[in-house]
């Protein structure tokens, strides 16, 4: 019989409330960060920076 543990990590898609609440200034400043990444990243995916990094040997 499987005995069932509880995790101490929430499930990524768990219903709930947010164990951290931003505020609106905070949102925002969150907001242009990840868009300022993924803009780098999507850049360097463009220019070939990115190489795979997967060892088949």
């Amino acid at each position: 019989m499987k005995r069932q543990s509880e995790s101490p990590q929430p499930s990524l898609f768990e219903e709930g409330e947010p164990s951290v609440v931003l505020t609106p200034a905070q949102e925002t400043e969150l907001a242009m960060l990840v868009e300022a990444l993924l803009r780098e990243i999507a850049m360097a995916l463009a220019n070939g920076e990115i190489a795979n990094d997967q060892n088949y040997g």
